[in-house]
């Protein structure tokens, strides 16, 4: 029963004894009970209301220290703008997906895309894309606060889909730090590498390690991703989906390049030792991939991923498929596995195509020790080409690595003459 009929129901009795007459023993004992009932409701009510007005007080404590957080599921039990409404209520607004229908539609209109259903913002979209900005401006350097801010949501997917397509870049190890990053080069052990001690005894020679610094200060890699006149109109999920798999198609490619430029540099990628060729021209042998792979260090750095080696489809399927031992078995073994990028293991070593190698050329190495930062992006900014009206989006990145062991990778070139 509701308050308001134990009421009803306590009044009904004493309205019975109105005239006087003395209420019967199982009458007397029911007021008892519903006026102890009334009273514990009430006392409960009470305790409710300032439970709930000291919950109030604190949240605009909150608000009014800077200290507050959204939260997307409000609940709104009692509250006077949800008068006559059952049960509690809540705001289901998925704040995060109206971050990005804001962005698409912003990205739209500024490129004079015309999207079904129009590019006006509805109410939860201005305040996400409101809170969006607010929440990230102390972060963005190279947008300037604006509303073109990509949502996070979607930085991930265009960097989830790269990874998926630039072979190397999608194995390296990266971080997402802004500023100038410094990372430490381990580049050898000088002296004390572990040696055989008798029970109990101190190490005769203290390790030393052979370090040096390089700065990163990141570098800009953009790609534009083109879409005609004719294509202006698009729904909202159509165009969100084609300028993700569109720029994240277009980076996939300068990434990977990018990585590749790294390694090849003398300061920032493999140590000229371990850049060698093959013992005869045209001719690629076991003795070759064997000194390449013998080359490798670590260090004792952590490598989870292991060795792994990386060549184009023209290298793998004409040189190390070819490779066989004196009874015509081949050392290459096709092995089908989920990564569309692994062709197979020789040596027991997983073989990649990465169409970013030049025909000839092996790299083989430990990825995990390539250390890359993302210092900004992906960002996406649109414009309209003049006299062709093209819209353009130009993806962007800022980024840059090191190989941390120069010697965690080796490069063979099966020479030509």
């Amino acid at each position: 029963m509701t308050l308001e009929e134990l009421i009803a129901e306590l009044q009904a009795l004493i309205d019975q004894c109105s005239d006087g007459t003395e209420p019967t023993e199982e009458d007397a004992a029911r007021m008892a009970e519903l006026t102890d009932e009334i009273n514990q409701r009430r006392a409960a009510g009470e305790q409710a209301a300032q439970t709930r007005a000291a919950a109030v007080a604190n949240a605009r404590a909150a608000i009014d220290a800077g200290r507050a957080q959204r939260i997307d599921s409000v609940p709104l039990a009692r509250s006077a703008n949800i008068a006559g409404v059952s049960g509690a209520a809540y705001d289901v607004t998925d704040y995060d997906q109206a971050e990005r229908r804001a962005w698409v539609k912003g990205l739209a209109e500024r490129s004079g895309i015309q999207l079904v259903g129009g590019t006006a913002l509805t109410d939860a979209e201005r305040a996400a894309q409101r809170h969006a900005i607010e929440q990230r401006a102390e972060f963005t350097m190279t947008t300037a606060n604006t509303d073109s801010l990509v949502p996070v949501t979607v930085q991930n997917e265009i960097i989830s889909l790269i990874d998926n397509t630039a072979v190397l870049f999608g194995d390296i190890s990266r971080t997402t730090m802004s500023g100038q990053v410094e990372f430490p080069r381990h580049k050898s052990i000088k002296k004390g590498d572990a040696a055989k001690t008798e029970e109990g005894a101190a190490p005769t020679d203290i390790e030393e390690n052979d370090f040096d610094t390089v700065p990163l200060v990141g570098t800009e890699i953009k790609k534009t991703v083109e879409m005609s006149r004719k294509m202006a109109t698009q729904s909202l999920p159509g165009f969100e989906q084609y300028i993700i798999s569109e720029v994240s198609a277009r980076l996939s490619v300068a990434c990977n390049a990018f990585v590749h430029e790294k390694l090849a540099d003398e300061n920032y990628g493999i140590a000229t030792a371990n850049k060698i060729q093959t013992a005869a021209a045209k001719d690629l042998t076991k003795a070759d991939i064997v000194k390449m792979l013998s080359l490798l260090r670590s260090y004792g750095n952590a490598a989870a991923k292991g060795i792994i080696i990386y060549a184009n489809n023209n290298t793998i399927w004409n040189q190390i498929a070819m490779l066989e031992d004196a009874n015509g078995r081949s050392y290459f073994a096709n092995e089908a596995t989920d990564d569309p990028t692994v062709q197979g293991r020789i040596f027991g070593k997983v073989v990649k195509q990465d169409d970013s190698i030049a025909d000839n050329v092996i790299k083989a190495g430990f990825p995990d020790l390539f250390k890359g930062n993302m210092f900004d992006g992906p960002d996406v900014t649109p414009y309209v080409q003049p006299r062709t009206q093209k819209r353009c989006f130009d993806g962007y990145v800022l980024f840059d690595g090191v190989l941390a062991v120069p010697e965690a990778f080796a490069q063979l070139t099966i020479k030509q003459a």
